[in-house]
């Protein structure tokens, strides 16, 4: 047990210096595969706006997980995932039954606001941006994306939910709520 702790300190420490190292290479305007660190928050930019003045961000890491419970809660919006995760934050012990959402919605702490479960359209922007997104993540050594399948906040009926697969580069939508292993969720923020 205390080699595992080991380790991962290690892990902790060198992906904590990369991190200090990519907040003093940050620069505006942003551009798709820009690391973005500003005020606490880290994340690799894969769309702009406003000349790079704006965009959305996703996480440099990941959660392996369920979607959650398998009843229609319509999480129906593809296009923002804000109002999926207003949806399920109603839902009575949501914490406990949507792990997908709660990992996702954990990262807003220490002041940071605005981490959320990417929408369907949403998760077709960093299925688009892949190759870049995995580029800069190895650059930084972190986690890739590559080879995996991703969780969209959009439902697609009781049991499935849509999700982007990172193999073949497609949404899909027969993926199992329940399913807690196979299946990864990223964050994402607008900036």
């Amino acid at each position: 047990m205390k080699k595992n702790r080991l380790i991962y300190g290690l892990i902790a420490i060198v992906f904590t210096s990369c991190i200090q190292d990519i907040e003093k290479l940050t620069e505006y305007p942003y551009k798709i595969g820009d690391v973005y660190s500003e005020n606490g928050t880290v994340g690799i930019v894969y769309k702009v706006s406003d000349d790079g003045a704006h965009g959305m961000i996703v996480s440099l890491n990941e959660f392996e997980g369920a979607w959650g419970d398998t009843i229609v809660v319509n999480t129906k919006d593809s296009v923002n995932g804000v109002k999926n995760m207003e949806v399920i934050r109603k839902k009575a012990d949501w914490q406990k039954k949507y792990p997908a959402f709660y990992w996702c919605d954990n990262k807003n702490k220490d002041g940071i606001t605005g981490w959320y479960m990417p929408a369907k359209n949403e998760l077709e922007e960093i299925l688009k941006q892949r190759g870049k997104i995995n580029e800069v993540l190895a650059t930084i050594g972190a986690i890739s994306m590559f080879g995996k399948n991703y969780w969209s906040s959009t439902e697609y009926g009781k049991y499935e939910a849509y999700h982007a697969d990172f193999i073949g580069g497609d949404m899909k939508y027969y993926a199992m709520k329940i399913n807690p292993k196979k299946v990864y969720v990223r964050a994402v923020k607008r900036f």
